[in-house]
């Protein structure tokens, strides 16, 4: 199985060190889940997009770049997330990923008043898919976003929120999954963000996002509900070609 990352930004250079860049942090995380998987880079920002026959499923990663604005490669990127649900490939949004999948579909995306989520936080699921194999009543999981999706568009459903991100995560049918979270971080880097972004936050809430990190983490949870999406939608693809052959 061919999975094509679409990155959307890069590492800050003082933190790239740690983990790597985006698509590198997704390969190695989902290798841990499943080493059978074949990862293609394309750089978005860049302006490189894939066919959709290029690979079978698709993974857009997080950025600093806001989802709301309207630089030519974020009006590009929306136009190829618009083709790629219309032909239901598997699609997977993560963080800048998730916002931009949700407003390419319809939903607004904004810079919430309630600030930055740093550190980790809980959510609730809300709502529960074939393909979570480990069904769970909710889940921590690492964050970094000031923007969030305000409204989510008209066919996609929750399936994991809380109070401060309401629309944490979001899928439409058996083909679209988005997460505001970052599976693919590792607490050691999540804390050197946290560490950066310590001149912008109050002490209070610079102390907290770092006790956050002290909890355990459900970071291997989702990044298997990840696989399983991708092996469930491959499965029905080759059930769907024997039943058209017979």
């Amino acid at each position: 199985m061919k999975i094509g990352i679409l990155t959307c930004g890069y590492v800050d250079p003082t933190l790239v060190g740690i983990d790597g860049e985006y698509a590198e942090m997704i390969s190695t995380t989902l290798h841990s889940v499943n080493e059978a998987i074949e990862f293609q880079n394309y750089d978005a920002k860049a302006g490189y997009l894939p066919d959709l026959d290029d690979c079978f499923g698709f993974i857009i990663t997080g950025s600093v770049d806001n989802a709301y604005d309207d630089d030519p490669w974020i009006i590009n990127l929306m136009d190829w997330i618009v083709r790629c649900e219309a032909q239901r490939k598997p699609l997977v949004g993560i963080c800048f990923g998730h916002q931009l999948i949700a407003r390419a579909m319809g939903g607004k995306v904004e810079r919430s008043q309630k600030g930055w989520g740093l550190g980790s936080y809980e959510v609730q699921i809300c709502a529960q898919k074939r393909w979570m194999k480990l069904g769970m009543d909710s889940a921590r999981l690492l964050v970094s976003h000031q923007d969030q999706v305000v409204i989510a568009p008209s066919g996609m459903k929750v399936v994991a929120r809380n109070d401060f991100c309401p629309n944490f995560m979001l899928v439409k049918d058996n083909h679209v999954m988005t997460v505001q979270g970052h599976p693919e971080f590792s607490t050691e880097f999540t804390q050197a963000v946290v560490n950066k972004f310590k001149p912008l936050i109050t002490e209070n809430h610079y102390w907290s996002a770092l006790e956050s990190l002290s909890h355990p983490q459900d970071s291997a949870l989702i990044l298997h509900w990840i696989d399983s999406f991708f092996e469930m939608a491959l499965h029905d693809k080759e059930v769907t070609q024997i039943q058209q052959a017979i």
